[in-house]
């Protein structure tokens, strides 16, 4: 049986003779130091925690983004993704071209970590305000789409995760975006799309994707009640988008689960996977869990494909906001192995001539733990 320790409780001081906001600040920094403090009184008498089952638990998740939930159908109108999430590779690293991959990797060669593989295939689809228009307005965004496939490196103990990704794939008529969003308005019987002759242009991407989440949490009242905090920090390079981003997580449920967070459908997001035989897909003694969250996310951005158009042919583009965030808020369900997830997101206005200062849409992931 594999065991990790649990983590030491929090501290904070109080410090008289500051101005009253660095009095309120340190208020309110101690209010929140000794509750999660607390959390962990209840389950400190646990001194180890199993994680035998949490590594052999593979995931399989799938992702529905679509700004029709929000009752809008412009720019980021759609996202689909479908992912795979190994269980625990022992073995990975121990010899062989495996070990020569493993160590040219910086930041994760913890030989306490567990470590997973994933897959992930997705397609995104970008559209501009007007979708009843043949000839769209050359100040709104153009019609893109990005089908793609995604592989992952993830290293993680119970408190922090790096993860490395590769998305290969294709922009333009043939990743199909065009189909698939006039197959989708031909059966909810909304309005066809006609702009799509002037859309972006056939091109390869790749992205090269590196991120690291921190898990910040505690439990309380006989560990069933508990919060936790995921900050994160990471950066994409490639032709299709290039940006540094960081952002975090605040959560508080029942049974919260053992992991890192729910995510977006974007560039290294994957099914979470639980890190501890506490998470009540895995557990024993529990196997269901209810949480809300919020989150946000910022990036600089220095290229993104579907605002700057084709990287070697002539194609619509508009100019972009270099400075962009979501900001989302949501709620979790956990049943047996099962989780079901709602995010609604406000984006930032991404290009200067957009019309609104945000763009909304929703976003539904359902994941199963084996």
């Amino acid at each position: 049986m594999t065991t990790v320790s649990r983590p030491s409780r929090f501290s904070a001081k109080y410090s008289r003779g500051r101005s009253p906001l660095n009095v309120a600040g340190s208020a309110l920094g101690l209010m929140l130091a000794c509750a999660l403090a607390g959390s962990t009184i209840a389950a400190a008498a646990d001194a180890i925690i199993s994680t035998e089952r949490a590594r052999s638990a593979p995931v399989v998740t799938v992702y529905v983004e679509n700004d029709s939930f929000t009752g809008t159908d412009q720019h980021y109108t759609n996202g689909l993704k479908f992912s795979w999430l190994s269980p625990e590779l022992t073995q990975w690293g121990q010899s062989g071209w495996r070990k020569t991959c493993f160590e040219m990797l910086p930041f994760v060669n913890r030989l306490e970590g567990q470590k997973d593989l994933g897959l992930a295939l997705g397609q995104n689809i970008y559209t501009p305000r007007d979708i009843e228009v043949p000839n769209p307005d050359r100040r709104d965004r153009p019609y893109a789409g990005w089908t793609y496939l995604e592989f992952d490196f993830i290293t993680k103990t119970r408190s922090i995760a790096d993860t490395f990704a590769l998305q290969v794939g294709i922009v333009g008529p043939h990743s199909l975006a065009e189909d698939t969003q006039r197959l989708f308005h031909q059966l909810i019987g909304s309005a066809r799309p006609r702009g799509w002759d002037y859309q972006l242009r056939d091109e390869i991407g790749v992205n090269l994707i590196y991120e690291r989440r921190w898990r910040m949490y505690g439990r309380a009242f006989s560990d069933t009640l508990g919060a936790d905090f995921i900050p994160h920090a990471g950066a994409s390079l490639g032709n299709v988008q290039t940006y540094a981003n960081t952002g975090g997580t605040l959560r508080f449920g029942y049974h919260l689960p053992s992991d890192f967070g729910v995510q977006l459908s974007r560039a290294g997001s994957f099914g979470a996977s639980p890190t501890d035989d506490l998470d009540p897909r895995v557990a024993l003694n529990r196997n269901f869990s209810f949480f809300v969250f919020g989150a946000a996310d910022g990036r600089a951005i220095a290229r993104d494909l579907f605002l700057d158009g084709n990287t070697f042919r002539r194609s619509r583009s508009v100019q972009k906001e270099y400075l962009v965030a979501d900001v989302s808020a949501g709620l979790g369900l956990i049943a047996g192995p099962w989780q079901l997830t709602y995010t609604q997101a406000r984006r930032t206005r991404e290009f200067k001539t957009q019309a609104e200062p945000f763009n909304n849409f929703g976003s539904f992931t359902l994941s199963r733990a084996y």
